[in-house]
């Protein structure tokens, strides 16, 4: 049967042009559909909407931002898609103290949105 990788959504990041707009679209988001920002997850880069709308204080990966994919075993998603013809940037990866990638970022965009595998 083979491995198949347990991928599943984790969260969309949307580039916005500064701080400012990022503030402005998370705020109109929970005023919209009650959503409120996360205090917990804001930071330098981004702020976000509920724990799945990441609002980039400034353009990042993607031509309109990324999409998070997240998984248990990084290392084996990743050969799993490499598999299939994704490549990914190895100079996009994070890693935890311990040395195990948190993050990647592979080079294809789909719909001008860069994807990235997470470590859960």
């Amino acid at each position: 049967m083979g491995y198949t990788p347990d991928l599943r959504f984790d969260h969309m990041g949307v580039n916005c042009a500064d701080g400012e707009q990022a503030a402005a679209c998370a705020d109109r988001f929970a005023l919209l559909f009650g959503i409120p920002r996360d205090p917990d997850r804001e930071g330098a880069g981004s702020c976000y909407s509920g724990a799945q709308i990441e609002w980039m204080k400034g353009p990042g990966p993607g031509a309109c931002g990324h999409i998070a994919l997240a998984t248990a075993d990084l290392p084996g998603a990743r050969a799993w898609l490499e598999e299939r013809g994704f490549t990914f940037d190895d100079a996009t990866a994070k890693y935890f103290p311990d040395g195990r990638m948190l993050v990647i970022y592979a080079r294809e965009q789909i719909g001008g949105f860069a994807i990235h595998l997470v470590q859960r």
